[in-house]
């Protein structure tokens, strides 16, 4: 059996809206356009003591140990994608526990947090209410309640 290990999570999933068009209008400029999201965004994950998981598709998967780092990060990467043409991203947070496994993070908070990526407005961040919790009471952290969305397959 590969090497597992459980750890208490703040899980981002990130997305480039439009990709999906753009990919289909120039190939070569969305593939560009990724590469430059990568180039950029590595360093910010690092500086912010992140976990690069995996790139899917136009979107990634990023851990951290903390939610604060978390986010920070994610104003951040949002930040900088604001200066990139085609690069408008929605951007999830959620903490929980996840399983790590190879190259890879499972279980239902990971699940729960690509649910809440999508409720997030183009250039904003979405956040679930465990993540909320933890920054609420921070005054250098502004939220607005969304309403609770209905996540596909979570109850």
């Amino acid at each position: 059996m590969p090497d597992q290990t459980r750890k208490l999570a703040a899980i981002v999933f990130t997305d480039i809206v439009g990709y999906t068009k753009l990919a289909a209008d120039d190939q070569s400029k969305a593939s560009a356009l990724l590469k430059q999201q990568r180039n950029l965004f590595q360093p910010i994950v690092s500086r912010f003591n992140g976990s690069w998981i995996k790139e899917v598709g136009d979107g990634l998967i990023l851990t951290f140990d903390t939610v604060t780092d978390a986010v920070n990060c994610c104003i951040k990467l949002q930040e900088t994608s604001k200066q990139i043409d085609d690069l408008d991203l929605r951007i999830g947070i959620h903490q929980g526990e996840i399983l790590m496994e190879e190259n890879d993070v499972i279980g239902d908070d990971v699940n729960i947090g690509a649910r809440i990526e999508p409720h997030s407005p183009i250039g904003g961040i979405a956040i679930s209410e465990k993540v909320k919790l933890e920054i609420g009471s921070l005054p250098e952290y502004q939220t607005q309640f969304i309403g609770e969305p209905k996540l596909k397959g979570i109850s």
